[in-house]
């Protein structure tokens, strides 16, 4: 799906629920409000759909007329339910706006039904996803948080505020806040059931380094959510890297419960202020947050995917004329031997460069060999044989 499809989709579902609560109340200013809003929304998923099947290549998709954008969804054999209350909506919607009539909520209510099942119905054959199931995580793909995130979503649909919230406190803690999270520096021993010394050290390196010590912790450490020590110059720069505005990531912090997970699959701690369910536990504060969160998250991922690296060698078998050579600990053939090459060995190049004396060349080579595993070193070139023809190329 198209990113702008999805950025368009995610504006109509927050008019049409926008539109649904005013609709619901059952009065006639709210109401008349609701029936303008909700042909917004129609309007909005029908431009995106064009949008995502490539209309808007050859034609002036945002010049088009509610009727005409009907009838170019029909020329893609996308059928439109509903179309001729939805064309009646939209000529009750000009009288309202521009007229100032006001309208009945029954029949207002009658057009909201229409809408929905037209919309879904046009969604699911164009996107395959109905209205409800867009969200901006479309835009993330997989990631650790993507549980919690689909998990807040559900929550939210459900009327379960709280629960939602909670939810995004734990997404947002997987992706800004376990980077400062100092709990595997206040034990020396690692537990193998927290992902054994990978699982203990993931968490607390943006932390300041003074907060990285047993003894500090054991001092200044009361309640398990002081773990969390955020280093505020790092968290900043990190918020500028990724074009986020602070007060946007302070807010989320703010509005949402605490959550922390101490250890890798770990189990869940959650603290909240006395009254925050009453006075925060809100579908306003739930949507804002989640949607807060989603979009500081995808921003800090856009700009990971910026990143650009050089492509690495295939591997490859040891050519005869290595079979027997050393690998050395350093580019010189006075450095110790790690390994000597073996017929069964394989090999992926890193690099070629010259040695301590500037006449020779070494591979930089990482060398999987049975039992002993990967080793890295360098192994002196022979000018009859390149590893490979690129890295020969640059030798020469």
């Amino acid at each position: 799906m198209k990113e702008q499809t999805i950025q368009m989709l995610i504006t109509a579902r927050a008019l049409l629920e926008q539109a649904e609560r005013y609709i619901s109340l059952g009065d006639r200013y709210l109401a008349t409000a609701g029936l303008i809003v909700l042909q917004d929304a129609v309007e909005l998923v029908f431009l995106a759909v064009l949008i995502e099947c490539g209309v808007d290549d050859h034609r002036a998709v945002e010049a088009m007329s509610f009727d005409e954008m009907i009838a170019a969804i029909g020329r893609l054999e996308i059928k439109v339910p509903k179309s001729g209350t939805l064309k009646a909506m939209n000529k009750l919607r000009v009288t309202a706006k521009h007229y100032g009539q006001i309208m009945e909520p029954l029949t207002v209510q009658s057009h909201l039904n229409a809408a929905r099942a037209a919309i879904d119905a046009i969604l699911l054959k164009a996107i395959d996803k109905p209205l409800r199931e867009i969200f901006l995580t479309e835009l993330l793909g997989s990631t650790t948080s993507r549980p919690h995130l689909d998990e807040a979503m559900s929550m939210l649909d459900a009327g379960k505020y709280f629960e939602s919230l909670v939810a995004t406190r734990k997404a947002f803690f997987l992706e800004f806040e376990r980077d400062y999270c100092i709990y595997s520096h206040s034990t020396g021993s690692h537990n193998p059931s927290s992902g054994g010394l990978l699982g203990l050290l993931v968490g607390g390196l943006k932390a300041s380094y003074w907060t990285r010590d047993k003894h500090w912790i054991n001092e200044n450490v009361k309640t398990p959510f002081d773990y969390i020590q955020i280093n505020y110059e790092t968290w900043r720069l990190d918020a500028m890297e990724w074009g986020i505005n602070t007060q946007t990531l302070n807010n989320i912090r703010r509005l949402t419960p605490e959550t922390i997970q101490l250890e890798w699959s770990g189990k869940w701690f959650l603290r909240v202020p006395a009254g925050y369910a009453a006075n925060n536990a809100t579908r306003e504060n739930a949507a804002l947050c989640l949607d807060l969160t989603i979009e500081v998250i995808r921003r800090k991922y856009d700009h990971k995917r910026a990143a650009r690296t050089q492509s690495t060698d295939k591997k490859y078998d040891t050519p005869p004329a290595y079979i027997g050579q050393p690998l050395f600990d350093k580019p010189t053939k006075e450095s110790a031997v790690l390994h000597v090459l073996a017929e069964n060995d394989r090999y992926e190049v890193e690099e070629i460069l010259n040695g301590f004396d500037p006449e020779t060349f070494f591979y930089r080579i990482t060398c999987t060999a049975d039992p002993n595993g990967q080793i890295h070193g360098y192994v002196e070139k022979i000018d009859e044989q390149a590893l490979s023809e690129p890295d020969s190329a640059i030798a020469n």
